[in-house]
């Protein structure tokens, strides 16, 4: 968890509209918690399932971020990466055992640009974003037509690969005293079934790498902008659970029990506030003040009891972006960067 975290906090979940990385990382800046700008129209690399990915064999990028894994390739080069990810987590107690799973500038260019931003600005707090091993799964098919998890040893890979990407960039920024906020990306979620036994065996790998992340001492958060069984991605352990507000938070609440509990055992909310998927007209329309009661009153509505359960949830709480920015244009992403932080002003003053 954030230490002193007792006000309303913005950030952003990623992906920006730049071409520029210093007018992404002016971007990102200005968020109370800085985050790791990814500018996928620059770089298609840059699009999070293949810069999660970066380092698997076979991998392949479209340049309008689709992405597909030749199977014969990986079968006959996987030993090279697999090879490497063994002898890291073997030496998981080393601190520099996973330096080599740093994103690189052909994945991220702006990742050596962040850490020297926060290093000069002298910033104590700082947010990553990785997508995550469900959604990287059932997302990427093979150039032979399946999905990854139709094929156990590469789905393990994926999985240890995300891992040891999301344990090296927290190190690295720890290492420049920076706590750490780290979000799992995973929109693939929606397709989650507790009924299928390789989504439950996949589900608890997502766990694990909450579990392993949180070793780390850093705060976890998982993304996830669309429906889902939310009761039990609230027993996952999160620090934070970050959502499309409009989409689903009466959704989320109407597990009123599950919800109650992670916030009372220590979780907290990530509110995406501010819709993305508009209309270029609609998005000009977008008004602060509307998006903040329509969290308080869906709040207080499955409340009413509890005024002052609601408010520290509200207050405890991060806002964002109901997702990525990357698909809009700079102006539209500035407008919703100024309600955001009109919204979190307005949670502050009512804290």
């Amino acid at each position: 968890m954030i230490k002193d975290n007792d006000l309303p906090l913005c950030t952003a979940i990623g992906s920006l509209p730049h071409h520029n990385i210093d007018a992404a990382l002016a971007f990102s800046f200005t968020m109370d918690i800085p985050f790791l700008p990814q500018i996928p129209i620059r770089n298609p690399w840059e699009f999070m399932l293949a810069q999660a990915l970066e380092g698997l064999a076979g991998l392949q990028v479209e340049n309008e971020g689709t992405v597909s894994l030749d199977l014969e390739v990986w079968k006959t080069q996987s030993h090279i990466l697999e090879r490497k990810l063994n002898f890291a987590f073997k030496n998981i107690i080393t601190p520099n055992a996973f330096e080599g799973f740093e994103p690189s500038n052909a994945t991220s260019s702006s990742w050596y640009p962040f850490l020297w931003e926060l290093e000069e600005r002298k910033i104590k707090i700082a947010k990553i974003q990785i997508a995550g091993p469900l959604t990287c799964n059932w997302a990427i098919r093979t150039k032979q037509g399946s999905l990854l998890d139709a094929t156990p040893e590469l789905a393990n890979q994926v999985f240890k690969l995300i891992l040891a990407r999301a344990i090296a960039m927290s190190r690295r920024l720890i290492r420049q005293n920076i706590q750490t906020l780290c979000y799992i990306d995973e929109p693939g979620l929606y397709v989650y079934s507790p009924q299928n036994f390789k989504h439950v065996l996949a589900f608890q790998e997502l766990k694990i790498i909450i579990q392993s992340l949180k070793r780390e001492n850093i705060s976890v958060g998982l993304h996830c902008c669309s429906n889902t069984s939310w009761n039990q991605i609230l027993l996952l352990g999160l620090d934070y659970l970050s959502i499309d507000t409009d989409l689903s938070l009466e959704n989320l609440l109407s597990q009123k029990n599950d919800f109650f509990n992670f916030i009372k055992q220590g979780g907290r909310m990530s509110f995406g506030a501010v819709p993305t998927n508009l209309e270029n007209e609609d998005i000009y329309k977008l008004n602060a003040t509307s998006l903040y009661n329509n969290i308080s009153e869906n709040m207080a509505k499955a409340f009413p009891e509890q005024p002052d359960f609601v408010r520290q949830t509200l207050k405890a709480a991060i806002y964002t972006p109901a997702c990525g920015l990357a698909m809009l244009s700079p102006s539209h992403a500035e407008f919703i960067l100024t309600t955001l932080k009109e919204l979190t002003r307005l949670c502050k003053n009512n804290s």
